[in-house]
């Protein structure tokens, strides 16, 4: 998974939530944590970037339920390598919102 987005690429994918009745296309995929209740993202931090912004900015519940998909270590790891290198770009300045 990418350390870093673009801060235009995050706020584009933040207008394009709100403008879609504030929902995500896409699911994010999480693993579990070493402690009760904790996952982490392993694909597609962006998507859940987006969602934090417009928490930060006082748009959506900072508790807003976001639709994730668990999948275990390997296969999560997998999926992660998957969506990164294995897709294509974008055309465009659209290319700022691929994962």
């Amino acid at each position: 998974m990418r350390k870093t987005y673009s801060a235009e690429g995050i706020e584009a994918l933040a207008a394009n939530i709100r403008e879609d009745g504030y929902r995500l296309l896409q699911n994010l995929v999480v693993r579990k944590g070493d402690k009760k209740g904790r996952f982490f993202v392993v694909a597609c931090g962006l998507r859940l970037a987006a969602p934090n912004l417009l928490a930060e900015g006082g748009k959506i519940a900072e508790d807003y339920p976001v639709e994730c998909k668990e999948r275990e270590g390997e296969i999560a790891i997998e999926i992660r390598l998957a969506e990164n290198v294995m897709r294509e770009d974008l055309i465009g300045s659209a290319s700022q919102l691929s994962c």
